[in-house]
């Protein structure tokens, strides 16, 4: 009895010992990190870089690299390995460099040729046929919503308004076809991009709306508009019905291949305008920050997830 409580009071500080010892040499890596970052750049990069490290998911991050160590330290080495796997599988998975080349198998390609921002084409890319200014740009939906009654503001994919008005004020198009409708009924993507359109002095009587829940559907109601377009849009663009229309499609760029499929599935052909592109392609020289995971490389990873299992389903 007296020997056994000798043991545990033993165990107890060499638990602790290790457990401190753990801390020590995970917290190496951050140090490290932050230290590399100010070297780099300075003051203000290792700041940043600090930040993020003490987001959760850097945590979690920090957190599997301590277990690992806990682990081999007590020599259990399949649970060794298992926390470095995931450590690993961690640390590609949240990495900007990973996410950035995941996205540019993704994303429809950016067009150098004749500008890189479509909203300053003046003429179509090598290879389409037609020319300028489009009957119709037609801008997804889901890049804005209601932030309260009467108050809407654009997500993170915004840059699809944006664009549409740009394009408009640039002479690019003749009008602009919002889209989408919400599963609630409230702040419907169509009506709230017309709204913001026209604070973004879109003229109103230019720009039309048809509904749908998502992609599948806007392209159904795209092809059902085309098919049997309204007068006041004929008017607009100064046609009549059943003439080809020149149709351009302004969503993200990581949609745009998804989009296209789900148009030509409903005999539409679209002339693909991406934006919103998540693969920056500036060259910048190396950040060790760029290291450290966080929540917008994960939300890059499941975006690219999600267009590669549309892909896979056929979608």
């Amino acid at each position: 009895m007296a020997e056994s409580h000798i043991e545990l009071e033993t165990a107890r500080p060499t638990h602790w010992r290790r457990a401190v010892g753990v801390g020590v040499i995970t917290g190496l890596l951050p140090v490290a990190l932050v230290v590399t970052c100010y070297l780099q750049q300075g003051f203000v990069a290792a700041g940043r870089c600090a930040t993020d490290l003490v987001m959760p998911v850097a945590g979690m991050w920090m957190g599997l690299l301590a277990c690992t160590i806990w682990h081999a330290s007590l020599r259990n080495r399949g649970p060794a390995f298992a926390f470095f796997g995931l450590f690993a599988l961690w640390s590609i998975v949240g990495n900007g460099y990973f996410n950035r080349s995941l996205m540019s198998r993704v994303e429809a390609p950016l067009v150098t040729d004749p500008n890189p921002a479509f909203e300053k084409w003046t003429t179509l890319p090598d290879g389409r046929e037609g020319q300028l200014p489009l009957d119709a740009a037609v801008t997804l939906g889901g890049s804005a919503g209601l932030i309260t009654d009467g108050f809407a503001e654009v997500y993170r994919d915004g840059e699809r308004i944006v664009s549409a008005a740009q394009a408009y004020h640039a002479g690019m198009t003749q009008t602009i076809i919002t889209t989408g409708t919400s599963s609630d009924g409230i702040g419907n993507p169509s009506e709230v991009g017309r709204e913001l359109l026209v604070s973004l002095n879109v003229p109103d009587e230019h720009i039309f709306s048809i509904e749908g829940e998502n992609t599948s559907q806007e392209m159904a109601s795209l092809a059902e508009f085309l098919q049997n377009p309204p007068q006041a849009w004929l008017e607009q663009i100064n046609a009549s019905v059943g003439e080809k229309y020149q149709i351009g499609l302004i969503t993200s760029a990581f949609h745009i291949p998804r989009a296209i499929r789900l148009a030509k599935t409903n005999g539409l052909d679209l002339i693909p305008l991406p934006c919103a592109f998540r693969n920056e392609q500036t060259n910048r020289p190396f950040l060790a920050a760029s290291l450290v995971p966080n929540a917008e490389h994960l939300a890059n990873f499941g975006q690219a997830t999600k267009e590669i299992l549309a892909w896979f389903l056929g979608r």
